[in-house]
């Protein structure tokens, strides 16, 4: 898919960034790291606005900044800039823009770590923990409780207290 770009001014793309530039004064209690601006509003006032350099700012078509934000924040807030200068934004829809992102993320992974289908379609890499892929857990407890023996040293027998109820819930995950 080819990218659309679109020109806006500057004071038509919306940004979830405050007037302060600090993410924290927006949300109460968050911490954050001071973001240095200085080498950014530097590039911007030495270069100007590069995207085919570095990046496009990312946008909807209604001029929702998704990706960008401090540079347009600097544009807006700190730098004295006409508002009615347009920039080149490319469009793309929240659903395009997580794609983007997964397909960046996954471009990482060295190809040994990649796992494929046997279509050859790349199965993205997850963080999910293992006990939430019911599928295999359930066929591995099925088959050790098909063979009536544990395996030495895994822990099948254990308990925890229920977070919701305060009660104490034992777990045999072996035989029973």
């Amino acid at each position: 898919m080819s990218k659309e770009v679109k020109n806006f001014k500057l004071k038509d793309l919306k940004i979830g960034i405050p007037d302060s530039g600090k993410w924290n004064d927006k949300y109460e209690g968050l911490e954050e790291v001071d973001y240095d601006y200085a080498p950014l509003k530097k590039s911007l006032q030495d270069e100007g606005y590069k995207p085919d350099k570095y990046n496009y700012i990312t946008a909807t078509d209604e001029g929702k900044v998704m990706y960008g934000s401090r540079r347009v924040w600097l544009m807006q807030q700190d730098m004295s800039m006409d508002q009615e200068d347009e920039i080149a934004v490319e469009i793309m829809t929240k659903k395009e823009r997580e794609a983007d992102i997964t397909k960046r993320l996954n471009d990482d992974i060295p190809p040994e770590r990649r796992t494929l289908k046997k279509d050859g379609k790349m199965i993205n890499a997850t963080v999910r923990p293992a006990a939430l892929n019911v599928g295999p857990k359930k066929a591995l407890r099925a088959r050790h409780k098909a063979s009536g023996k544990n395996i030495p040293g895994y822990p099948y027998d254990f308990e925890f207290e229920c977070k919701a109820t305060g009660k104490i819930i034992k777990v045999d995950a072996g035989k029973s």
